[in-house]
């Protein structure tokens, strides 16, 4: 998803304002560094993509304390509230928070060309100041790719690519899954 840059007049924020705010309108925001920043809308090939692993991580989790959600809120601290495409929550404190879910052992961020440069960088340098978070996977929908960063004991990150027809390990959730089902109906979404 696309960004639009702060401004010197851009609303500022925390992250506790923030998850307090609610717009009167259909536009999604993100809070970066204390800046409301205005997300754009994602095209079909990525929507396709998120809305297969959610499925998929849905499915695989039902009936266990973690639950797959997309488009929603992550608190990351007191100027960061991050929307992924997909993530995993776990725990009864997160359960009972509608939105800004903190206990978030796997993110999934969808590559598009706009924000791939972010997602790589900036959003995982943010996402890694949760405890909690244990893997954070980048997809490429143009080049049917996978990379998983998986944070290793010592609290190193360990890198995994992946490339079609790959079964990808997600070992935050113990998933194993197929790139045909991750890239599943992009032909259709082309």
């Amino acid at each position: 998803m696309a960004y639009q840059l702060p401004t010197a007049t851009a609303m500022r924020m925390t992250s506790d304002e923030f998850l307090l705010w609610s717009p009167n309108d259909d536009k999604r925001y993100e809070l970066i560094d204390g800046h409301v920043i205005q997300m754009t809308t994602s095209i079909d090939r990525h929507q396709t993509v998120a809305g297969n692993l959610w499925a998929e991580f849905r499915a695989h989790l039902r009936g266990k304390p973690c639950t797959a959600y997309m488009a929603l809120d992550v608190h990351i601290d007191e100027s960061n509230c991050l929307v992924p495409d997909v993530f995993v929550s776990c725990g009864t404190a997160d359960r009972n928070r509608p939105r800004g879910k903190s206990n978030v052992p796997l993110v999934v961020e969808v590559l598009s060309p706009s924000t791939a440069a972010f997602d790589r960088k900036g959003k995982f340098a943010r996402y890694r100041r949760m405890s909690a978070l244990r893997e954070y996977m980048l997809v490429d929908v143009e080049k049917l790719a996978t990379v998983v960063h998986r944070r290793c004991e010592d609290g190193a990150w360990e890198i995994f690519r992946y490339s079609a027809p790959a079964i990808v390990r997600l070992a935050s959730i113990g998933l194993d899954i197929a790139s045909d089902l991750i890239f599943a109906d992009l032909e259709r979404a082309a």
